[in-house]
């Protein structure tokens, strides 16, 4: 393999590699290779390979700034005995958080550690979740990109922000390790972007009561050096580097995530057979960790949510498009819709799953004319 120059490519990309040639730890010698759009994958190859693309941008990145060579000593400390590992990656935004979550799992593989779990707690950018969501899933052979894998397991937090709602984040993570931790030698999660100013005591709090075996953050020497001076005899903490030139523009961003909102959601033309009207009395509703049992439409318009303790208000323009789970007594989450309408008595919901009684509720919504995600403010 070239030890110096790692060839780097931006999608949406088919990448042709003819010879030997590894991506993230994964071999993809003589193969095609597809790059989502916005990706940028690090292409490590043999001196003898040849690699051609059709579309997207390639160039030439050094191994100590680009390649998987950065993080040798973060994957010899995790994989050096085949011990059952709890692994929490933290970040700011765009420091290579998915990029060393795909790496870990990678090499977890080939090392034979067997299946491996990732969560994906990014709630906002995530990549094997909706957004709103906190996802998970268990994985048997190697990947280049999160978004190849379909959740298993679902917790939905209701916002793309963590901030309001970081018990909640914590909470779903923790319900989804539980499910998983036993049946996998590595455990990875990933987080989202939050960890600046009081994003630092979010992620304090996410570890103290995770506790993970070991705990790696990217980018800031400062922030970790914090975190370590505060778990040394608890949690193993270190220090990692950010892959460079790998920053997303807000309009990249927004469409990865609109991306990610419509692999969950009917196809545009689907028919109206989609569209599933329930009784609001036949139903209950949670909105940020509470439960809501009765639903009332008042005088001024307004729909109130209520239980024995709280009333939650909100407008009938900000229900109709709003991004929705819909679960069971069984299930938590069985799938993902949008609010049509809802009336006095009855509410009608786009989606793909049927025999639900829970609507998770969130501050998202989703135009279904022109595909603008917007906030809302209940």
């Amino acid at each position: 393999m070239s030890l110096h120059w790692i060839h780097l490519v931006k999608g949406p990309s088919t990448v042709f590699v003819q010879g030997v040639g590894k991506v993230l730890g994964k071999d993809v010698s003589n193969s095609k290779v597809s790059v989502r759009a916005g990706k940028i994958l690090p292409f490590e190859i043999d001196c003898s390979c040849k690699i051609s693309i059709e579309g997207g941008v390639i160039w030439l990145g050094h191994n100590i700034s680009t390649g998987t060579s950065m993080w040798n000593d973060i994957i010899q400390k995790t994989l050096r005995d085949r011990v059952q590992k709890t692994i929490l990656i933290l970040g700011d935004n765009d420091t290579g958080k998915s990029t060393l979550s795909v790496y870990l799992l990678n090499e977890s593989l080939n090392r034979g550690f067997g299946p491996c779990c990732v969560i994906d707690a990014d709630i906002g950018q995530g990549d094997i979740a909706p957004p709103n969501t906190v996802g998970g899933a268990i994985i048997n052979k190697p990947i280049i990109d999160l978004r190849d894998v379909d959740g298993q397991l679902f917790e939905f937090v209701g916002s793309t922000s963590p901030i309001g709602f970081e018990q909640i984040v914590i909470k779903s993570i923790k319900s989804i390790l539980k499910h998983f931790r036993s049946s996998c030698g590595i455990c990875i999660i990933n987080t989202d972007g939050y960890i600046l100013n009081k994003g630092i005591d979010y992620k304090t709090k996410m570890v103290e009561e995770l506790r993970p075996d070991l705990v790696v953050c990217l980018g800031h020497a400062s922030i970790c050096e914090s975190l370590r001076e505060r778990f040394i005899s608890t949690t193993q903490v270190m220090c990692g580097n950010s892959p460079s030139n790998t920053l997303k523009s807000k309009t990249e961003r927004s469409r990865r995530r609109l991306n990610q909102y419509l692999r969950y959601l009917p196809r545009e033309d689907n028919t109206k057979s989609n569209i599933i009207s329930k009784n609001l009395q036949q139903v209950k509703f949670m909105f940020k960790a509470k439960w809501y049992y009765k639903v009332r439409k008042t005088r001024n318009n307004v729909f109130h949510f209520e239980n024995k303790i709280n009333s939650l208000q909100i407008k009938p323009r900000e229900l109709r498009n709003m991004f929705v789970a819909l679960g069971s007594d069984r299930k938590n989450i069985l799938g993902f819709g949008i609010i049509e309408n809802i009336s006095y008595r009855r509410i009608y919901i786009k989606l793909n799953v049927h025999n639900f009684n829970k609507i998770y509720l969130s501050k998202s919504g989703l135009s279904q004319h022109n595909r603008v995600e917007y906030r809302i403010t209940n």
